[in-house]
């Protein structure tokens, strides 16, 4: 038990000495990063403002991350059934809150069309084919 006060003085000393050391950051270079732009955008930037984004915001963070659903698109019918999915996966959303949430989510984010197939490969003789039947 005596070594548990000089212990905890070393701690102290060593703790204080650290911080102590930090420089002060530069305020020329502070009010520049103040106007930069941000890394990262912020969280839910690119759905539209209004009072279901709150519940999106909480509700749909805590499993992913909203880029997740920024890049996603839907029907009324398809978030509907994403969000019941999501549930059944243990979301919490509430059940009298899934309708208002779709709504809000196929306004914001609608279906997006589908890529197009890639090109069909080509049926019959294959040039290497051709070039073998010469004589």
């Amino acid at each position: 038990m005596r070594c548990a006060p000089l212990v905890l003085g070393v701690w102290l000393v060593a703790a204080t000495s650290a911080i102590a050391q930090e420089p002060e950051p530069d305020p020329e270079s502070a009010a520049e990063s103040a106007f930069a732009p941000a890394a990262t955008p912020d969280p839910g930037s690119m759905l539209p403002g209004g009072p279901v984004k709150p519940l999106v915001l909480g509700y749909c963070d805590k499993c992913h991350g909203l880029a997740w659903i920024e890049r996603s698109g839907g029907s009324l019918d398809g978030w509907t059934s994403r969000l019941y999915r999501m549930n059944r996966a243990g979301a919490m959303v509430p059940v009298e809150q899934i309708a208002v949430i779709a709504e809000y989510l196929a306004q914001a984010l609608p279906e997006r069309p589908r890529p197009p197939e890639p090109p069909k490969k080509r049926s019959g003789p294959s040039f290497s084919s051709s070039l073998e039947e010469s004589p």
